[in-house]
């Protein structure tokens, strides 16, 4: 279970490196399924998620100790529900290929445009770990 979301989530984080190496070896390269709404776009994001800003150095410094918590978070867990080792692990993936992005290049690749963002995915696998590990608590809740 936990080698299996392990293995998923380091396929996603090695898949996203490679198309942010594409991106940044051919940065003027744009194609679109509908024109400036979906499509491949490079883009560099010196902020955090939606581009806001922030400094480099508070980035460089908390994202490591995020990543860190997750770690001891999900070794200390008892109940090791396949779902809770996948939702972390996407999280944690998705924040070490960013992580790797700024530390090499002093800013994140995004390269998927979509509406008026430009994402990449990892910044996916962060949204859908975070769906994964939040949902199951909200039906809990009612």
């Amino acid at each position: 279970m936990l080698l299996g979301a392990t293995f998923l989530s380091g396929f996603f984080l090695f898949l996203d490196q490679s198309l942010k190496s594409m991106a940044v070896n051919n940065p003027s390269k744009s194609y679109y399924l509908i024109k400036n709404i979906v499509g491949w776009e490079y883009y560099e994001n010196y902020g955090i998620a939606f581009s806001l800003p922030m400094p480099k150095f508070l980035l460089i410094t908390f994202i490591p100790i995020i990543i860190a918590s997750l770690i001891i978070f999900l070794m200390k867990t008892k109940k090791k529900k396949f779902w809770l080792i996948f939702g972390t692990s996407l999280v944690i993936a998705g924040a070490i290929s960013n992580l790797i992005d700024r530390v090499f290049l002093g800013f994140v690749v995004d390269y998927f445009r979509v509406f008026t963002s430009v994402i990449n995915i990892a910044d996916i696998m962060i949204i859908v770990g975070g769906l994964i590990l939040v949902v199951p608590s909200l039906k809990k809740k009612q």
